[in-house]
């Protein structure tokens, strides 16, 4: 399986990294995330050039770490600095690095050519530590299925009516069609159900007494970041994004890192207008993501485990998958596009 490798994965919440070596598995290659002295991430392939050992299962020492074999020890550039019984040093005795940047509360990973990685195109369209939004975060969220999958359950508002009845659904959403644009390679799909009882997730904070207008807005960013604008207000308040702030709003964002070809690392956020000090409200959300979240989880890896079935090789498409039919064809022409211009991967590694 190909995957779009120039560009900025997250590796894992900034809280993870402490005095641990977190060892985690991105486009399918193992990689050792840890802290210099100085807390900056940096990130070394898995695996010691000796014996192959992971140098997670080592320790780090001072802004190196030690592998726990037979103690050879790299710098977070991945040369090897030490080699206890010699002096001399190989040339090949060197770990794989690679590029890492902390953004917004995660650190990420660059998986492609090091001399393109570029800080300038970490993501930022959300409005991360802007006045009137208030932040909660997700855990660490494993899921049993391709990355792909989970983008294409976050471009399609029609599952939400059968998928979070108890949360983000309401049955007046049913048979309301979606709108899917593109505007580059960014992929929007939309969704207004007017005048209608507002999700229990919504009531629970906007205490309307009456119907509401409410508006799903999902953004997907290739290769694999989604946002997701929703909120209602009271019907007839308008459809712009001034009429939209003066609602109820979230921005539930969704960062999705391939482990493997059928799993992937999720980690999720929420930026709101309202309650912006209450500790409560952000824990009472997370909480309520964290159910809406393992109900995709559940539904998701279903998917999976069908698709590897050798019995059935077609899926129907339908007028809600408008969406990820333009995301598919995009990640597509990128990987495409890359795999042509890109350096070959073992000279990747030669050259790191």
């Amino acid at each position: 399986m190909a995957f779009l490798r120039n560009c900025w994965y997250v590796a894992a919440w900034s809280h993870e990294l402490r005095d641990a070596i977190l060892a985690r598995r991105i486009l399918g290659e193992p990689v050792a995330l840890y802290r210099t002295e100085s807390g900056a991430p940096a990130a070394l392939l898995d695996r010691c050039p000796h014996r192959l050992l992971p140098l997670s299962m080592g320790e780090r020492q001072g802004d190196a770490i030690q592998c726990g074999y037979h103690g050879m020890t790299f710098g977070p550039d991945g040369r090897c600095i030490r080699i206890p019984g010699q002096t001399r040093i190989p040339e090949q005795a060197r770990a794989r690095s690679y590029p890492v940047a902390e953004h917004m509360g995660m650190v990420w990973i660059w998986m492609g050519e090091p001399a393109r990685a570029d800080r300038s195109l970490l993501f930022g369209n959300i409005p991360w530590g802007a006045a009137g939004f208030a932040l909660n975060t997700g855990p660490y969220t494993h899921v049993g299925a391709r990355y792909e999958l989970l983008v294409e359950n976050l471009l399609d508002p029609a599952h939400v009516s059968f998928v979070h009845k108890s949360t983000l659904g309401t049955a007046a959403m049913e048979d309301i069609p979606i709108e899917a644009t593109q505007s580059g390679d960014v992929v929007l799909v939309t969704r207004w159900t007017r005048d209608a009882k507002a999700p229990p997730i919504l009531q629970r904070f906007g205490k309307w007494s009456g119907n509401v207008d409410r508006w799903q807005y999902y953004y997907w960013y290739p290769p694999s970041i989604a946002v997701v604008d929703f909120g209602a207000h009271a019907p007839g308040s308008g459809d712009s994004d001034e009429a939209r702030q003066r609602g109820v709003r979230i921005y539930s964002c969704h960062f999705l890192t391939p482990e493997t070809p059928t799993t992937t690392h999720y980690f999720w956020l929420q930026l709101r207008n309202f309650a912006l000090d209450d500790a409560t409200v952000s824990r009472e959300i997370t909480e309520q993501f964290v159910i809406a979240f393992d109900e995709d989880r559940a539904v998701l890896a279903g998917v999976e485990q069908a698709e590897a079935d050798p019995r059935i090789d077609l899926r129907v498409k339908l007028a809600l998958d408008a969406g990820s039919v333009r995301m598919n064809r995009t990640l597509n022409r990128l990987i495409a596009a890359e795999q042509n211009t890109s350096i070959p991967n073992n000279l990747q590694q030669e050259r790191a």
